[in-house]
């Protein structure tokens, strides 16, 4: 009898795998022939997407590099304001007409005017209000351009992917930023057709995995697809991932948008579970008896849990941005009244700083010294580089006066110097406009020297 049961599970095992290597022979060249197709629609897709986005950065480059632009910022406090209103405004309607661009515009870096095609649509102003902190966030990375996802409001607050390019002298003096925009609906048009006809979703995504474009509104600057960054794409090639059962994945890094191209789809090869069944009816039995080894192995390669999913900074041990994200979500609104104040502080001159003392060091001194004066009252998080933020359950006035002592004692026994913006917690705003006040309060503390606090009082 025993005999027979092990003969038996070998006929069956056998069996298995016979009928195993004919699935996997009828359906090897089809999923190759899948694969192949879906890196040949990922190409045609990423031609498409570049074509459409790198002619207004071509554009906005050129704008930034005309001697006619740059002549009359040098000399604009020499013109009367409608003087060079209509000088401005003639210059971008000539631009936006010929081009048929939904927007262009120059900010001047001396007078922070905003000149647009119909004249100064306001005066830029960082400091005080959210919505322009993007200005000064921009001129503050050195890049010579970037992308934004944008409301523009210039435009009935639609969605607009603004192209910002730095404009400076020959001397390299910084001049003011100019750019044109491209409305969402043109893209979405895009993503719409190529969706349709190859049966695929595409995405445009930031290094953060923050949604830029979508074809769903709903999404932009909203959704993140925080996988697609965890394939490590690089700019040359598409990343290929097979996600569940005929579900694919690819990533690529467009290096002229400093964002990421996704294209999901599906493998065409559904047959394959069809034929799978009517061959494993003879081993019925067999599939039966492995079901649960099955179960459980699989079962253990969900509940694997990927190396670091970065809620923790690793230098300091604080929660980090991630976390914050997972918390709250940065577009959303707080969801407890915990809270009553917020700060956010990063180290001065910390690039300078790292030159004479470790860099995660002064990070970690510098947490220790934050974490015993805050002690209780609150949560500390490293949001990036040597910068942090902290929610407090304290008043403004009482979070001004530890951070005063914090700032003292910082210098004293490290020589570091930190600046502070110190807001009020608006839960009718969203966490985004709430953060960009403690922003603007922090650049004010940099602006006045330095090591100190700033208090950003609510409108």
């Amino acid at each position: 009898m025993k005999k027979v049961k092990i003969i038996a599970s070998i006929m069956i095992f056998l069996s298995f795998v016979f009928s195993g290597s004919i699935v996997f022979f009828l359906t090897i060249k089809h999923i190759e022939s899948d694969s192949k197709k879906n890196l040949v629609i990922a190409e045609h897709v990423y031609d498409s997407v570049y074509n459409q986005l790198i002619k207004p950065i071509m554009v906005a480059k050129t704008m930034a590099y005309d001697t006619f632009l740059q002549e009359k910022l040098h000399l604009e406090t020499s013109q009367s304001e409608n003087k060079m209103a209509d000088i401005m405004s003639a210059y971008l309607r000539e631009l936006k007409t010929k081009l048929d661009y939904s927007s262009a515009f120059v900010i001047s870096e001396q007078t922070k005017r905003y000149y647009t095609p119909n004249g100064i649509a306001k005066v830029v102003n960082p400091q005080k209000v959210p919505y322009d902190i993007w200005y000064q966030i921009f001129i503050d990375t050195k890049k010579e351009y970037d992308l934004d996802t944008d409301r523009d409001q210039a435009n009935e607050y639609r969605w607009t992917v603004f192209v910002n390019t730095q404009v400076k002298d020959e001397n390299k003096k910084l001049l003011g930023v100019c750019g044109v925009g491209v409305i969402m609906d043109e893209i979405q048009e895009l993503f719409k057709n190529l969706e349709q006809e190859f049966d695929i979703k595409i995405n445009l995504i930031d290094t953060e995995g923050l949604v830029q474009v979508d074809t769903n509104a709903a999404n932009i600057e909203n959704a993140y697809i925080s996988a697609a960054i965890q394939d490590k794409a690089g700019s040359d090639t598409f990343t290929y991932k097979r996600r569940g059962f005929n579900g694919v994945r690819m990533v690529r890094f467009m290096e002229d948008l400093d964002w990421y191209l996704v294209v999901q789809g599906t493998l065409e090869h559904a047959e394959f579970g069809q034929k799978l069944i009517l061959i494993l009816i003879p081993v019925f039995l067999l599939t039966l008896a492995i079901f649960f080894i099955s179960l459980k192995i699989w079962t253990r390669k969900d509940s694997i849990i990927h190396s670091d999913d970065s809620l923790e900074d690793p230098v300091t041990g604080l929660p980090n941005r991630n976390y914050f994200k997972e918390a709250y979500g940065e577009m959303g609104i707080f969801t407890t009244t915990r809270y009553k104040t917020m700060a956010f502080f990063d180290i001065d001159n910390f690039e300078n700083s790292k030159s004479s003392q470790n860099g995660n060091e002064i990070l970690k001194n510098t947490t220790l010294i934050v974490k015993r004066l805050i002690q209780d009252k609150g949560q500390i998080l490293r949001w990036e580089k040597d910068s942090f933020m902290a929610l407090l359950e304290i008043n403004p006035d009482e979070t001004q006066q530890y951070f005063n002592e914090i700032c003292a004692e910082l210098k004293s026994k490290l020589d570091i110097k930190i600046s502070v913006g110190v807001i009020d917690i608006n839960l009718s705003d969203t966490i985004k406009v709430n953060y960009y006040r403690a922003v603007q309060a922090c650049y004010s503390a940099k602006e006045s020297g330095g090591n100190g606090v700033k208090y950003n009082e609510p409108k």
